[in-house]
């Protein structure tokens, strides 16, 4: 074939000395195979996005072999098509520095955070941090550590050539002993068999790293073996009778299981950095795809062959749900590619069809017909090519910025007048802009939204402080999610979009000068705040984006500020209003909610000073938060100032128009009053009321907060049924009672008082904790749960309200301690008063003194309590017992138990009576 005949042409003149001046062209080409110059040019173009050629757009386009250049230079270029020979060149003489976690699948999505964290325990001085990953079996777990080595390899953290020792700690489980002796060695004698000394996996590790699978598999005597190291970085071989010996291991762990419940406390606090690998099945699609492709180039690169994945099944595998992660997920590509190579064995390509795809995978999406349906599109996977190739084959799209950017380049090469190319680009950055803050989930990035919300907010004060220029909406939020995602971007452009970039942004520079001054401002504060370097593309975008908000403060009749609480309330109401009108009229100031007056008045000063008023000032507030600020406005102003309180989108909108209109400010406050009056009415459902229990407890809203996330805890998700907690002063109101039965079917009412409620059964939280009132609760639910639900919900009642964990789910104290506690304050009383206390009374006084002790421990005691109705020498009696018996648990948590409390504790024992 004449495409093979190209490549061999290329592979020549690329191999010889001089590649330089050796390249070869369409037009040569044509000549030399006597064959028309498009078939030619479609040929090169296909090798080029194959991986296999390299294209220079220069005038002829020129074309060399990139497998000859790639191994001459020991590199990996990161393109196919270059805009010179000279950027071509200075690739391969002076490549760019890829990091091991560089190449990862979801280095800068799903896996960022975990990879920043082992990167930060790489870089600590020493031997690292030690490291536990956890995540499901087949997540990637063994694959991360080892290119945490490399990382650590590459980085200069560990020496080339140090070693890499891996231990699955499940062979050892039921013999910790032969796990110590295989981790730290031992002497000669040590045990039975010990006829010489031998090293163990620490010192085979010496100078390297140490990963131990399946941690969790250690006892705690395995676990207690490993603390002198994480201690003092020294081991003790089995049989040692002198002292123990220093080594130099980096140390990573992988479990499966649940942290808490399999490792010894003492043993996670001694690491540091705890890294969790997601599930598969909650990585973006864009990943799954990825990883598809990665494991069909392995493949092509095992048996030596190109293969053609048809895009129906690349879009099933990446769909499909896989219990055993991505190590499943490989496997289904393996399956899919030996059926392949079963039913064509002697041909040089193989295509993977739906019928390669195992029947699982198939039956888990039978339902879904576009996922099944046939596709005439396949995606080729050559041997020589890199995974960068077979991504950047359809993800040069997938990052919204990247596609904003090439969108406004493309715009750029087809000739359209000035006017028409800046008002289309900054219609994409407003579309960009939208997306980053309203559709794209913001989540795997350590750098902090609010973080960056705070520098960009008070750069731009201090702008439009400085200069007499005011940006429109909340510039301050649009540059914050700008900056939070191009921070996970790690894609780049070519040469030739590079240099048409630096053709906009220098025309930009040129007519422009007063935003270039901002926009240089804005990298200095980007590299100094956020170690972020600005380059060519967010240049464009910053550009873009604050001409299409900026506007110059132009002197009017009458200037109007809105200032609200909240970080963009006062800036979304003059945004909305300005764009309405198609003028910057408003301006706003949001404020933080603790924010006094005299601040306020600071900032009014600030924004006087800097602009031009001359027939007055209107403040629109949103509540009257500025009585008295007259008293901190400079007192060399000239002109009115008029209060608005409540402002809202319709009032800020009449004053507005009555300010483009020219109206004096009396005349404005005058429309104010007559035309903005309020309307009111409550809408209440018609017929359909939700279930709902109510928890409450006199000791406050916590503890009722807490019961009511236990009880959710219990819930079957699919059960139709709210659980809202709530203060009991507010269930004793007669006009918030009836709202409720207008809103809600209350089934029932859980706590540590009943409220009264008509027709909703009062359940105490101590007879769920004993379970004595289990049935009357199981009758309360039959209106929402079926009886196969109200038994798991009873399973889980048992689980989640232990006496134990209900003080552990209410209280921040010890629920074993402070329950033997309580004993001894309760068998005083009983001494004392000779009574005894029943089961649910006592239940009832370890969950309130549970919650009395944290409360006078946070210093916020209940102090209302009617002492009077304490009147009979009986009562009085009781009440002297109580605070005699009780005042051990002054005594024990150093606090004072006032009257009040006291009081509590009286109702709950005279109710035992």
């Amino acid at each position: 074939m004449i495409k093979e005949r190209v490549m061999e042409l290329l592979q020549d003149e690329t191999a010889n000395k001089d590649w330089q001046n050796n390249g070869v062209s369409a037009e040569s080409l044509c000549q030399h195979f006597s064959v028309r110059r498009n078939t030619i040019s479609a040929y090169l173009n296909e090798l080029c996005k194959e991986g296999q050629a390299i294209k220079i757009n220069s005038r002829p386009v020129l074309f060399w072999d990139r497998k000859q250049l790639e191994e001459r230079y020991e590199i990996k270029l990161t393109d196919h098509e270059y805009a010179s020979l000279k950027d071509l060149t200075a690739q391969l003489e002076n490549p760019k520095k890829i990091s091991p976690f560089d190449v990862v699948i979801g280095s800068q999505g799903s896996l960022y955070t975990p990879i920043e964290r082992l990167k930060a325990a790489a870089g600590y001085p020493g031997t690292g941090l030690p490291v536990l990953i956890t995540g499901s079996t087949g997540t990637g777990k063994s694959f991360l550590a080892k290119v945490f080595y490399q990382y650590c390899v590459d980085k200069g953290f560990l020496a080339e050539g140090s070693n890499f020792v891996h231990l699955n700690c499940a062979e050892y489980a039921d013999n910790p002993e032969l796990l110590a002796s295989n981790l730290f060695g031992y002497r000669k004698g040590a045990f039975t068999g010990a006829s010489e000394d031998s090293k163990g996996l620490f010192d085979e590790a010496d100078g390297g790293m140490l990963f131990l699978d399946e941690i969790h598999r250690l006892d705690a005597k395995g676990q207690e073996k490993l603390f002198n190291y994480l201690d003092n970085g020294k081991i003790t071989p089995l049989g040692e009778t002198k002292k123990a010996h220093s080594v130099k291991v980096r140390l990573v762990f992988a479990t499966t299981e649940d942290v808490q419940s399999h490792f010894l406390d003492t043993f996670i606090r001694r690491i540091p950095i705890q890294v969790e690998i997601p599930e598969l099945n909650d990585r973006p699609r864009q990943e799954r795809e990825n990883l598809v492709k990665s494991f069909y180039l392995t493949q092509a690169q095992r048996i030596e062959r190109n293969i053609q994945v048809n895009t129906s099944v690349l879009n099933i595998l990446s769909s499909g749900s896989y219990l055993g992660n991505v190590g499943q997920l490989k496997n289904t590509v393996l399956i899919s590619v030996a059926n392949s190579l079963q039913r064509s064995e002697k041909e040089n390509v193989i295509d993977i069809l739906l019928s390669d795809v195992p029947k699982t995978v198939i039956d888990q999406n039978i339902k879904n017909s576009k996922l099944l349906s046939f596709s005439d599109q396949f995606v080729s996977v050559l041997p020589q090519m890199t995974i960068d190739d077979l991504i950047s084959q359809s993800q040069a799209y997938t990052d919204e910025i990247k596609r904003a950017i090439l969108k406004i380049i493309k715009q750029y090469g087809q000739k359209h007048n000035r006017m028409t190319f800046v008002n289309n680009a900054i219609d994409e950055i407003n579309q960009l802009c939208d997306y980053l803050i309203f559709k794209k989930d913001s989540d795997g990035n350590d750098v902090s939204i609010e973080f960056l919300k705070k520098i960009f907010s008070d750069r731009i004060v201090n702008i439009e402080s400085n200069q007499d220029i005011k940006f429109m909406g909340n510039a301050a939020l649009v540059l914050s999610y700008y900056f939070y995602n191009r921070e996970r971007s790690n894609w780049h452009l070519k040469n030739s979009e590079e240099q048409i970039l630096v053709q906009i942004i220098d025309s930009f520079r040129k007519e422009d000068l007063e935003l270039e001054n901002i926009i240089n401002d804005m990298k200095l504060i980007t590299n100094k705040a956020m170690n972020f370097y600005m380059d060519t593309v967010d240049e464009l975008f910053v550009h873009l984006y604050l001409r299409s908000v900026r506007k110059a403060a132009n002197a009017q009749n009458i200037r109007c500020i809105i200032l609200s609480h909240g970080y963009s309330t006062a800036s979304s109401i003059a945004s909305v209003i300005n764009n309405m009108l198609g003028e910057h009229v408003l301006d706003a100031i949001d404020m933080p909610l603790d924010i006094d007056v005299q601040e306020i008045g600071s900032k009014i000063n600030s924004y006087i000073k800097n602009r031009s008023i001359n027939n007055g000032l209107i403040l629109m507030v949103d509540m009257g938060s500025l009585e008295g600020i007259q008293e901190f406005i400079n007192n060399e102003v000239d002109f009115p100032i008029g209060v608005v309180n409540n402002v809202s989108t319709q009032s800020a909108l009449l004053v507005a128009d009555d300010i483009r209109q020219r109206k004096d400010i009396n005349k404005i406050m005058d429309d104010i009053r007559s035309k903005i009056i309020p309307s009111t009415q409550v809408i209440y459902p018609k017929e359909i009321k939700k279930n709902l229990i109510i928890t409450c407890c006199f000791t406050g809203i916590g503890t009722a907060n807490n019961v009511k996330n236990l009880l959710l805890d219990s819930m079957p998700e699919e059960v139709d049924c709210d659980i809202q907690a709530f203060e009991i002063e507010r269930l004793k109101d007669e006009e918030q009672i009836a709202l409720f039965n207008k809103l809600y079917n209350i089934l029932a009412v859980v706590g540590t008082i009943d409220p009264g409620l008509p027709k909703a059964p009062y359940i105490s939280l101590e007879s769920v904790i004993s379970g004595n009132e289990i049935d009357k609760f199981n009758d309360a639910l039959q209106a929402c749960m079926t009886d196969e639900q109200i038994l798991s919900f009873n399973d889980q009642l048992i689980h989640n309200f232990s006496l134990e964990r209900v003080i552990n789910s209410i209280t921040i104290l010890d629920a074993h301690l402070v329950m033997d506690n309580i004993d001894r304050a309760i068998k005083s009383y009983s001494d004392l008063s000779e009574q005894i206390i029943g089961n649910v009374t006592r239940m009832s006084l370890y969950v309130h003194i549970s919650c009395l002790i944290e409360r006078l421990i946070r210093n916020e005691p209940i102090t209302t309590y009617d002492l009077s109705m304490i009147d009979d020498t009986n009562a009085k009696q009781t009440f002297k017992w109580i605070k005699e018996a009780f005042s051990v648990i002054e005594k024990i948590y150093s606090v004072e138990i006032p009257e009040s409390e006291y009081g509590y504790i009286f109702d709950i024992i005279r109710a035992n009576a």
